[in-house]
């Protein structure tokens, strides 16, 4: 089995690039973990949608990972088709809980050195298929927080809100709501930044 050295991860529910890290994420620094190369569709597969190894591989990774600040080993893994490279967190069952891509240095790094990774024939059970998000973490965050405080939303705001975004009055809130959520969700960026700024305001009093 070979092992990686010193690393930094960054387990979130989906696999965001290293450039979408936030301040506020809990960035993990990796003692040592393991690294397997997969086939590229399973590479693929768990990627983006939600798995669960089979018990065999569970079993060959379990605790095998090992933190800077704690004693405790965690089921984690890096997995790799020999261009990108993949680490995830695994639960007691073997699902793929959390992923984390790897800083880019870090990534190129291993790729360059680690002369022979062991090739891991898994069988990933889907549990969930996930689409691709098509905008930025910072979009997503964005849109969420959105419809989130929309649905909360007092009359009087919500009717000075569907005014200001769409210039003519409306009476019937699910109609407000229904209108303002779709352009949201269609990506309208005028909408959507009138009802942040507006809900920000509402939000910060």
């Amino acid at each position: 089995m070979t092992f990686v050295y010193d690393i930094y991860v960054n387990f979130q529910t989906i696999c965001y690039d290293f450039y979408e890290w936030n301040k506020k994420d809990e960035i993990m620094r990796i003692k040592k973990i393991p690294i397997f190369q997969i086939e590229e569709s399973l590479f693929q597969k768990l990627m983006i949608h939600e798995t669960q190894l089979d018990p065999n591989t569970f079993e060959l990774l379990k605790n095998k990972t090992e933190l800077f600040k704690s004693k405790k080993k965690i089921s984690a893994c890096l997995f790799t088709n020999n261009q990108d490279i993949i680490a995830v967190l695994l639960d007691n069952n073997g699902k793929i809980i959390k992923k984390s891509s790897l800083l880019l240095e870090e990534e190129s790094t291993i790729l360059k050195s680690i002369r022979k990774v062991d090739f891991l024939t898994i069988e990933l059970k889907e549990l969930k298929k996930r689409k691709i998000p098509l905008i930025t973490r910072q979009e997503l965050e964005r849109q969420s927080f959105l419809l989130k405080k929309l649905e909360y939303m007092e009359e009087e705001e919500l009717t000075y809100l569907y005014f200001e975004c769409f210039n003519h009055k409306e009476n019937d809130q699910t109609l407000m709501k229904k209108s303002l959520k779709s352009e949201i969700m269609k990506g309208n960026e005028e909408i959507s930044t009138i009802s942040y700024n507006f809900l920000k305001l509402i939000y910060n009093k």
